[in-house]
């Protein structure tokens, strides 16, 4: 298993109350909440800033930068919605 996603799954047990049917699903429940809020998190790292986009002479360029902002940000949108996660 990859090493982030242990991380995550001693997270979620972290807050491990038992070993009743609730407490399996509440587990569960956090640990794949951990996994979208992780993806989520590694896809807005990929957007560029405002700033750095600015510095780009070409204007083609700038202009792709801010469409792919454009495109992380419409992603994130509708994982967070698909998996009714807010943040």
């Amino acid at each position: 298993m990859n090493e982030r996603i242990k991380e995550l799954w001693l997270q979620a047990a972290r807050e491990d109350s038992g070993n009743t049917w609730d407490s399996q699903t509440q587990f569960i429940e956090r640990f794949a909440l951990l996994i979208v809020r992780e993806c989520i998190n590694q896809a807005l790292e990929e957007k560029v800033s405002e700033e750095e986009i600015d510095k780009e002479d070409d204007i083609e360029d700038r202009c792709y930068l801010r469409g792919n902002n454009g495109g992380i940000v419409d992603s994130v949108i509708k994982i967070k919605q698909h998996f009714g996660v807010e943040e």
